[in-house]
């Protein structure tokens, strides 16, 4: 039986090998829980895909937000706001899956979310070498209730 602590971090260096294999420049970096499929993966996004993503989703809000307001409805134009950031929607990630394992006999308790961002902390420096732009780059980690429930940047020192 492994440790949570060996689990996640092969998961993290196959997907590392993987990434580099493929060339791919790291925009968002996401260590995944899949609650139900009781698996753990890395999703990864570039900033191209990142930007069509959100631009997709933009002209979407777009379209009902404006006919809220031609409706005159206020209250359900809030509910359609621009996304002036980045998706942080996995299944539109540009890598989506990346050394995928079951969980199989690591224990989900109390410390499991905390162990995989531990996990990703001992990574941030590699991690930070297949970004094109460090200071840009976010990462982000499952939690017990999001997919995507912990979101950070690099520290200024890792950013170079």
């Amino acid at each position: 039986m492994s440790t949570a602590a060996e689990f996640f971090h092969a998961i993290l260096r196959a997907a590392i090998d993987e990434i580099k294999s493929r060339n791919i420049p790291v925009y968002t970096f996401a260590f995944h829980h899949d609650h139900p499929g009781r698996a753990v993966s890395v999703c990864v996004d570039t900033k191209a895909s990142s930007q069509r993503s959100v631009q997709e989703s933009n002209t979407v809000c777009l379209e009902y937000f404006m006919e809220a307001l031609a409706d005159g409805d206020l209250k359900e134009a809030s509910q359609w706001p621009a996304n002036g950031g980045r998706s942080l929607t996995l299944a539109d990630f540009a890598a989506v899956n990346i050394a995928r394992q079951e969980i199989g006999d690591v224990r989900v308790n109390k410390q499991f979310h905390g162990q995989m961002i531990r996990a990703v902390l001992a990574f941030q420096d590699e991690i930070a070498s297949l970004s094109q732009e460090p200071a840009e780059l976010l990462l982000t980690c499952s939690g017990p209730d999001e997919e995507v429930e912990y979101v950070w940047s690099l520290p200024p020192g890792v950013q170079q």
